[in-house]
């Protein structure tokens, strides 16, 4: 759409977005919130939840619908996806959008994109990026299909776009925002010594039973070994619900280990070091200042499908983001009590790492302008 002598104040914008699950509920809220003020007329249809409606979205259907992840779960409801993604073509092709927004998702979001494209040649982006960067960077080509423009949360993402006709722009994530600047005591200043390891140790195995039956037991028997040398230390690990500990099958914890159910983010900002699942609360925890062993471990299956495709040498976020190998991963069979226990007595005893100021600087860079920016971009596509 071409707007000639346009007044956002007085112009009625209807923008199509569509967000698959609860992270992109949370990037859409504020998103249509700060489109708002350069539209005050704007309308927003499509698919999202709470957030997004609550800022006046007509959701089309329960985004809970769509939520499927991983590989196989979303084979397993081809079908289904496939039918609902057919009802919001449908429907964006009968209202006329002058903008479609993808959040996330994009086997799902990148094939509407293309459509509208072709039918309406209207203005696609993709806020996220698929993670080309990581594997099957091979797709950019089709992506050049579907979308003219990128919102990325990291700035090692914007470079994967270097030679696409898709312009990314870097916004930031919006978790460098959510968590304060921090000051935080270095946790090998002074803490490690042959008596004592650290105060708290945070133990996140993931969100999905999946995680928890496959790393949740290692992270409680390296636990143990810790606690036989360093008997002073208290382990804390946070769940996403109380059905999740039942799949650790370890009885005697209660001395020890502290359970508590939806409150990671508080209980990495009370730690001195974790051991986590690589993920977004890697991230959490880096903007915490809480350093931490990343671990990995997923089906033998999955695991053989994608390491051909992996093209990076570290997978963690916060050693992306440093471009270097600021904290210790454990990637499958890699992942056992022992190696956890002595990569974390290696991270206190690193005396040539400033956890501290390494990790306040990526913070301060992860703010780069968030849904503001991305606002500015969206009001450059419709111009």
């Amino acid at each position: 759409m071409t707007l000639a002598n346009f007044n956002p104040s007085e112009e009625k914008i209807k923008i199509a977005i569509v967000a698959g699950e609860k992270s992109g509920d949370h990037l859409g809220g504020p998103l249509i919130q700060e489109i708002k003020k350069l539209f005050p007329q704007s309308v927003f249809i499509g698919l999202g939840g709470e957030k997004m409606q609550e800022q006046g979205l007509k959701s089309l259907f329960n985004m809970e619908e769509i939520a499927v992840m991983g590989i196989i779960e979303p084979l397993l409801n081809l079908r289904k996806l496939l039918k609902l993604r057919k009802k919001l073509k449908d429907y964006f092709l009968k209202e006329k959008p002058d903008l479609f927004i993808g959040i996330d998702s994009p086997d799902f979001n990148l094939p509407i994109s293309r459509y509208l494209k072709n039918n309406l040649s209207i203005k696609t982006l993709q806020y996220v990026s698929p993670s080309i960067w990581a594997w099957r960077s091979g797709r950019i080509k089709k992506m050049e299909l579907s979308i003219d423009a990128v919102l990325t949360l990291f700035p090692f993402e914007k470079e994967a776009y270097s030679n696409s006709s898709i312009v990314a722009h870097y916004i930031g994530h919006p978790l460098a925002y959510e968590i304060p600047l921090l000051d935080k005591s270095n946790i090998n200043e002074g803490i490690g010594d042959q008596e004592k390891l650290a105060k708290k140790i945070a133990l996140l195995p993931g969100s999905r039973k999946s995680e928890v039956t496959l790393i949740g037991n290692v992270m409680v028997n390296a636990a143990i070994l810790i606690k036989h040398k360093y008997p002073d230390v208290t382990f804390l690990m946070p769940l996403a619900s109380e059905e999740h500990k039942q799949l650790i099958t370890n009885n005697n914890l209660s001395e020890f280990i502290q359970f508590s159910y939806g409150n990671s983010k508080e209980i990495l900002s009370q730690s001195d070091l974790a051991v986590i699942t690589s993920g977004t609360a890697t991230l959490e925890a880096l903007l915490y200042k809480t350093p931490c062993v990343v671990v990995y471990k997923t089906g033998w299956l999955s695991y053989k499908l994608i390491k051909p495709l992996l093209k990076i040498k570290n997978f963690s976020l916060p050693n992306l983001l440093a471009k270097k190998e600021l904290l210790p991963e454990l990637l499958q069979e890699q992942v056992t009590p022992q190696n956890i226990a002595d990569e974390l007595e290696n991270i206190v005893n690193n005396k040539e790492i400033n956890f501290h100021d390494e990790f306040r600087l990526i913070h301060e860079s992860l703010r780069a302008g968030g849904s503001v920016k991305a606002a500015e971009v969206i009001k450059g596509l419709l111009n």
